[in-house]
C-alpha cells in the first residue's frame, strides 16, 4: 500500500511538472532535449504509463484511456496559451503509452514466473 502511495505521487509530480513545461511558450525555451521533442514524448509518457500501472490506482487496461486524454488535453492547452497543436505529439505519446505498459505487463509475468 505504502509502495502504491508512493508510485502514485511520484506520477502526479511529474504530472505537474510536465504541465507547466508544456504550456511555457516555445519561443522562450532554447534546450532541445536529447533525441528531439518526439523522443521526450516517448519517455515521459513510458514513465508515466509505467509508474500508473505500478501504484495500481487503475486497471491497467485503462492506463491508456487516462493517458491518451491527458495527453490530447496538453496539446489542447498548448494550443490555448499560442503553441502549436500536434497530432504527431499525440501519437508519440500514444507509443509511450504502449512501451510503458508492455514494459510493465513483461515484468509482472517475470516475477509471477521466477517468484
Amino acid at each position: 500500500m505504502k509502495k502504491s502511495l508512493i508510485t502514485l505521487s511520484i506520477f502526479f509530480l511529474i504530472i505537474i511538472f510536465f504541465t507547466i513545461v508544456a504550456l511555457i511558450p516555445r519561443n522562450t525555451i532554447d534546450y532541445v532535449p536529447y533525441g528531439g521533442d518526439n523522443l521526450v514524448h516517448i519517455y515521459i509518457f513510458s514513465i508515466l504509463s509505467l509508474l500508473l500501472c505500478l501504484s495500481k490506482f487503475i486497471l491497467t487496461k485503462y492506463v491508456y484511456l487516462v493517458l491518451f486524454f491527458y495527453g490530447f488535453l496538453i496539446e489542447i492547452l498548448q494550443f490555448i496559451v499560442g503553441r502549436v497543436f500536434s497530432y504527431s505529439d499525440i501519437l508519440y505519446n500514444f507509443i509511450g503509452i504502449g512501451i510503458g505498459v508492455i514494459f510493465y505487463l513483461i515484468s509482472k509475468k517475470f516475477k509471477y514466473h521466477y517468484k
